[in-house]
């Protein structure tokens, strides 16, 4: 949770304004199978050489994301690869991996920025309901 706060805020400095949910979106369809297997293989890696548990903190939070079928399926396709080197993962390892990697969310914001114009946040919340209420009584 800590890195997403980080590379988030870094993200709104360099003038990218995107919610952690839609950044883990965006960092998942970005990032290729090749990359998201290697940088889960070395979080592996350091855990298996790490006495003790394998996180200092406790964890705070789970973000969850609604994902579309074909970045889940690049995901568990990811995991399986990862099972058959003989690594225990999930998707959220993998994705924890590729988070962790990422060093400055700065050096990413061109291709949020592209990707936030692929793929625009859907309303949420009052939006929504303030949408389906016009339609209903209109």
């Amino acid at each position: 949770m800590t890195a997403l706060k980080d590379r988030t805020a870094e993200l709104k400095k360099a003038g990218v304004k995107v919610r952690a949910g839609t950044f883990l979106r965006a960092l998942i369809y970005l990032t290729t199978p090749v990359e998201m297997h290697a940088h889960a293989l070395l979080l592996a890696s350091a855990y298996a050489k790490k006495d003790g548990p394998r996180e200092a903190d406790n964890v705070t939070g789970h973000p969850t994301v609604d994902l579309p079928k074909d970045q889940v399926r690049k995901l568990d396709d990811v995991v399986d690869g990862l099972h058959d080197a003989g690594v225990t993962a999930t998707r959220a390892f993998v994705v924890r991996a590729v988070l962790r990697s990422l060093r400055d969310g700065g050096s990413i914001a061109p291709d949020v920025r592209q990707f936030l114009e692929n793929f625009p946040p859907k309303p949420r919340g009052w939006q929504v309901a303030g949408t389906w209420k016009a339609k209903k009584h209109g």
